[in-house]
């Protein structure tokens, strides 16, 4: 009977991973598994061949840091973040979703931002500019044990230079 309850319990503690699979969010995950897990996942805000050979671009990295310790989420903040954005969207709305959609709306610096529910916890900042080959690595060398790097948005850097006719459109005259 006791071989019997042996082999039972095995066999249960075995199949807990299929109810309760680990937390892929937990851990560390290599920079170069984190690559190949986010190619091709770059939303570029214009496409990435209308740019110029060497162009670069500004991206916006957003990690889901729900895993984090309070230790490691502190090296995170940097005077001038917005630790509390997060936490005053969800008030507003009293959905978490609603308050992730508007929360992914809101501008960043590289300060960064942070969105402190429950599930999710997200952190978004942006990156230096760099060539589209090297964006990903870059938000990939970032991530820290227990958190993952879950989208990668950039915009093409702004040059400031004048049109062909030496007007700069970013300027207005009255």
């Amino acid at each position: 009977m006791k071989s019997v309850l042996a082999i039972a319990s095995a066999l249960l503690l075995g199949g807990c991973s299929l109810f309760f699979p680990e937390d892929p969010r937990e851990g560390e995950e290599a920079v170069d598994e984190c690559v190949e897990r986010l190619t091709g996942e770059i939303a570029f805000d214009e496409g990435e061949d209308s740019a110029a050979p060497g162009a670069m671009w500004v991206p916006i990295y957003t990690y889901d840091i729900t895993k984090l310790d309070l230790e490691a989420l502190q090296d995170l903040t940097v005077e001038g973040s917005d630790e509390t954005a997060g936490t005053r969207d969800r008030r507003v709305s009293a959905n978490t979703r609603t308050a992730v959609d508007a929360f992914m709306k809101r501008p960043v610096d590289e300060k960064g931002v942070f969105f402190m529910g429950r599930d999710p916890a997200l952190y978004r900042v942006r990156g230096a500019p760099k060539p589209a080959g090297e964006i990903v690595s870059a938000g990939c060398e970032r991530q820290q044990a227990n958190m993952r790097l879950l989208e990668i948005e950039a915009a093409a850097m702004q040059t400031g230079s004048p049109d062909e006719d030496g007007s700069d459109e970013s300027e207005t005259s009255e």
